[in-house]
C-alpha cells in the first residue's frame, strides 16, 4: 500500500526548501527522512552507525548525482565524506539547530575538504535526497504533491521512483557508458 508517511512528507518539505535555495532548511527536513529510511534498513542500529551506514552504503550514488563522477572513500585527517555529512550535518542540526561552520555548500560545483572545512557542491544534499527516494525500504512511500526531478537530462516523476534504487543506478551507469559502475 502506498502512503505518504514523516519521510515523504519531510522529503516535500525538502524541496520546498531547496527551490529556495535554503540548503539548511532542506537538511532539517532531509535528515529525518534519512534517518526513517537508514533505520528501516539497519533496526537494530543505533542512530549514528545507521546513518553513517547508510551513507556510505549510497556514497557512490550520491557522489554521482552531486559531482557528475563516482567518488568514495575519500579521507582527510581520517573523516571522510560520509563523516563530515554525519558529523558536521546531521549531529549538528540534530543539536545544535544548524550546521557546523566546517561545512559548507554550493553552487559552483567545487569540492574543497580540509581539515578544517568542508565545501561540498549543494548536489550532495540532492544526492542524498534521491537515495532516500530510491531507497528500497521506501518503496510504499507516496508525495501528495506532484513533484519532480532532473537526473541526468531526464525528467522522472518522484512517486515513479520510489524504491527504484536499481533503476536509477542503471539510468546513471548508462549516462556514463558504464554498466558495472555500482558493482563492486
Amino acid at each position: 500500500m502506498t502512503k505518504a508517511t514523516g519521510v515523504s512528507r519531510r522529503i516535500q518539505q525538502c524541496v520546498v526548501h531547496l527551490q529556495n535555495k535554503d540548503w539548511e532548511g532542506a537538511l532539517v527536513n532531509l535528515f529525518p527522512a534519512l534517518d526513517q529510511t537508514a533505520k528501516r534498513r539497519r533496526p537494530k542500529d543505533g542512530v549514528g552507525s545507521r546513518i553513517r551506514a547508510f551513507l556510505e552504503d549510497e556514497e557512490g550514488l550520491i557522489s554521482c548525482i552531486a559531482m557528475g563522477n563516482y567518488i568514495a572513500k575519500i579521507k582527510v585527517d581520517d573523516v571522510s565524506i560520509t563523516d563530515a555529512l554525519y558529523k558536521f550535518g546531521r549531529t549538528s542540526i540534530a543539536h545544535e539547530g544548524e550546521l557546523d561552520h566546517r561545512l559548507n555548500f554550493n553552487e559552483e560545483g567545487r569540492l574543497v575538504i580540509g581539515q578544517d572545512r568542508w565545501d561540498l557542491p549543494v548536489g550532495y544534499i540532492f544526492g542524498m535526497f534521491i537515495a532516500v527516494i530510491v531507497a528500497h525500504e521506501n518503496r510504499d512511500e507516496l508525495i501528495e504533491t506532484e513533484l519532480t526531478a532532473t537526473l541526468f537530462d531526464q525528467r522522472v516523476r518522484i512517486n515513479d521512483i520510489w524504491g527504484k534504487r536499481e533503476s536509477v543506478r542503471q539510468l546513471i551507469a548508462t549516462k556514463f557508458h558504464r554498466p558495472y559502475l555500482f558493482n563492486h
